[in-house]
């Protein structure tokens, strides 16, 4: 069955998707290092394959925090994402304004949007595009959902939410940080280059995203700038600074963190924001939220 992209809570990739040339063969892949946990705390990982089918998860994990660890047979990749509802939300309720956030009418989208954000709290989760990733994500007690947010355009969306209770205990993360980025308002805090797990943390008033896209070379902040101010607009742009599709991690409510460990080509990659700001309805990246970054140099 195929995949609609569309354009809001997570982003639209529906232009970049179809302008992105085939990532670049022959890189090889830089392993992200890990650290051990602390002595006497049991880890929590969660391995998931993600295909055009669907995806199993496992229905309990222990509070604490779980490393999922995914990867696509699919070749639009897949946005992986766990949810909790708010107090008196229903699951079809929280759906259907899924469905409209991540519609194709902005103005739409972003009221699609503005709900969401009061049906859920987003813990994060991650986006894999050609290469495997994973995200270490705090849990605490009480019953939540994992989705795949490009599967928000399916009929049969309901079907393959995968309801994930978490319960009493203390599970330890499976890696240990070496950098931090930082969601603030409008931009990124984030180090000039990337050479393991990076902590991720919303800082802002509002739901947001950090997607790695790799670009290419001789790309500027201005080229970034000239892409997202078009599809901003509703236009489609004449070419494309990227060469790949997303890994990072998914909408996070604020307060919230995750950490990532991708498994990423070296080189410079363009970090990136596909959400709306629900105050002004733009996009952050067409507001100046970019930045680009070396990775595994």
């Amino acid at each position: 069955m195929k995949r609609i992209l569309i354009p809001a809570l997570a982003g639209s990739l529906l232009a970049t998707v179809s302008l992105l040339a085939a990532a670049p063969a022959g890189a090889a892949a830089a392993p992200a290092s890990t650290a051990p946990v602390a002595r006497g705390v049991p880890a929590q990982a969660v391995d998931i394959t993600v295909t055009p089918d669907g995806f199993d998860a496992p229905p309990t994990l222990r509070a604490g925090s779980a490393t999922l660890s995914v990867r696509s047979t699919d070749p639009s990749g897949a946005w992986l994402g766990l949810v909790r509802l708010r107090p008196g939300i229903t699951l079809d309720r929280y759906l259907d304004d899924l469905r409209r956030a991540m519609g194709d009418d902005p103005a739409e989208a972003v009221e699609g949007s503005r709900a969401v954000a009061g049906d859920v709290e987003m813990l994060g989760g991650v986006a894999v595009a050609h290469d495997p990733a994973s995200a270490t994500i705090p849990l605490t007690p009480g019953d939540h959902y994992l989705i795949d947010f490009r599967d928000a355009g399916l009929p049969d969306l309901a079907s393959r939410v995968r309801p994930v209770r978490v319960v009493p205990g203390h599970a330890g993360p499976h890696v240990r940080p070496t950098a931090r980025i930082t969601l603030t308002d409008g931009r990124f805090d984030a180090p000039p280059a990337l050479t393991g797990p990076a902590l991720v943390v919303n800082r802002s008033r509002q739901h947001n995203e950090a997607m790695l896209m790799p670009v290419r070379p001789g790309t500027s902040l201005a080229d970034l700038d000239v892409f997202f101010t078009a599809v901003d607009a509703g236009r489609r742009p004449t070419g494309s600074p990227f060469t790949g599709g997303p890994t990072g991690v998914v909408p996070l409510s604020p307060g919230r963190s995750v950490t990532l460990c991708a498994e990423l080509p070296p080189g410079t990659y363009a970090l990136v924001t596909w959400v709306r700001d629900l105050r002004t309805g733009r996009m952050f990246a067409a507001q100046g939220m970019r930045a680009l970054i070396r990775v595994g140099e």
